[in-house]
């Protein structure tokens, strides 16, 4: 699997890089899909419909929300 840092859009080169250097600059990191795929801890619970559970991923932790 490929993130979207791996992925240059044709004529936004220029633009991606300069993104990347203020990122840099913030100390933010693009996080791949490697990490964010990670289960969790087995007891952390996310409030969501949309599965039971009890595997989450990193993903779940960072991006969940009541729905």
């Amino acid at each position: 699997m490929r993130s979207v840092a791996d992925m240059p859009v044709p004529g936004w080169e220029e633009g991606c890089e300069q993104i990347s250097q203020v990122l840099e600059r913030h100390r933010i990191a693009l996080v791949g899909p490697r990490l964010l795929s990670r289960p969790t801890l087995p007891h952390l619970k996310i409030d969501t419909k949309l599965g039971d559970g009890p595997l989450y991923s990193i993903f779940d932790v960072w991006f969940h929300w009541m729905d």
